[in-house]
């Protein structure tokens, strides 16, 4: 199947995301404290850290959601808002999902910056809509009314918005929670797809064993960027207990010190990547 991805040229030498001493606020109290880091296009980074750690507050900034109280944001060398090629996800509880719409309206949304106000979808776009719906394999639930989609089919589809909207930056904040083991494993596979198409993708999780394993990269938050690198660089006892502070608990086993992080699950031996 031709790509509906890389509808969007970008200078060669530019980061997908550069960001420079960024800093974010809510009501005057800090969210995200001087963040600078660059990540190359391509790359697949799941973005780590406690409850409250500004894993959300970040894609809202990087989608130009949210204005940074310091610093700057830069895709592909531009401010968010100009860029029609980055496409946010947000978490499931800030959706309406009540709201009168079919699987199939809310992918063909994703032509509508194409488009703009006054055109109608020409066959092009409907085309693009109709291969991204098989891409995801929604295709036979096109025309359900998304309340009446699983948290798996919602996820697929939001997935599929992005496809038909061209983007190459996809921002998927918690897209694995609350769905069961063969959802999860078919989100990631279809990400695993998309690996060979440059996109770069920024994926929230609280799963420290999943960010290890399926992912290039790990951004480890707490408000500020506590380490960015390949998951044995970042994934140590000295970056996590930094991250999680009293929310780590150290127990000492025959296989070394094994780290407990707050969502309850393993965050790995001391020094080494998460273990199973």
């Amino acid at each position: 199947m031709k790509s509906v991805f890389n509808q969007h040229s970008h200078p060669s030498d530019q980061p997908a995301v550069a960001l420079t001493g960024l800093a974010v606020s809510y009501n005057g109290e800090p969210a995200l404290e001087s963040i600078s880091l660059q990540i190359p296009p391509g790359l697949r980074v799941a973005v780590v850290g406690p409850n409250g750690a500004g894993k959300s507050t970040l894609f809202k900034a990087l989608a130009g959601l949210l204005r940074p109280a310091a610093g700057k944001v830069r895709i592909h060398g531009h401010a968010p808002a100009q860029h029609l090629c980055l496409a946010y996800v947000p978490q499931a509880s800030q959706v309406d999902w009540n709201f009168p719409v079919s699987l199939r309206d809310v992918v063909l949304m994703g032509r509508s910056g194409q488009l703009g106000l006054l055109r109608w979808p020409a066959a092009a776009d409907q085309r693009l809509v109709d291969e991204s719906l098989a891409r995801v394999q929604l295709s036979r639930l096109a025309k359900r009314q998304i309340g009446q989609l699983s948290g798996g089919q919602r996820q697929r589809m939001f997935i599929a918005r992005a496809l038909a909207q061209g983007a190459d930056l996809l921002l998927l904040d918690e897209p694995l929670a609350g769905l069961d083991l063969p959802s999860q494993e078919q989100i990631l596979k279809i990400l695993d797809e998309l690996r060979g198409q440059h996109i770069t993708v920024l994926f929230a999780t609280h799963d420290l064993q999943l960010a290890s394993e399926h992912f290039d990269r790990i951004l480890l938050l707490n408000r500020r960027l506590v380490a960015y690198g390949t998951p044995g660089e970042v994934l140590t006892a000295e970056h996590l207990t930094a991250a999680y502070g009293g929310h780590m608990q150290a127990i000492d086993t025959d296989q070394g010190r094994l780290l407990l992080g707050d969502s309850g699950g393993h965050a790995g031996h001391e020094g080494e990547p998460p273990h199973a």
